[in-house]
């Protein structure tokens, strides 16, 4: 399933919507920021196989991210996703020695 209207097609089933509905009961928080889900919060796909976009069977394969964490998440999930976490690990130390944070 690599066409963005047949993923927009199956995000509006009710079966993708009951399920998304069920995650969203059992989880509160987002697990990068610690954050209350907001309303824009996305239910992620951890599995990117195309294939198995709509296999809703392993639980584990999802989690609501915030929208921000969903598109950083999106920026670092690639080939070289060591390379870039490296490069704002290097960015953020920075910033906590200039801003004295421990």
């Amino acid at each position: 399933m690599n066409n963005q209207k047949q993923k927009q097609k199956f995000r509006a089933s009710k079966k993708w919507k009951d399920f998304r509905d069920t995650v969203r009961h059992e989880q509160k928080v987002d697990p990068v920021t610690g954050a209350k889900l907001t309303r824009m919060a996305n239910l992620h796909h951890m599995c990117l196989d195309e294939t198995k976009y709509e296999d809703l069977s392993k639980r584990e394969n999802f989690v609501f991210l915030n929208q921000m964490t969903h598109k950083c998440l999106h920026f670092l999930a690639h080939k070289d996703w060591r390379k870039r976490l490296a490069g704002i690990t290097v960015l953020v130390e920075r910033m906590a020695d200039i801003n004295g944070w421990d």
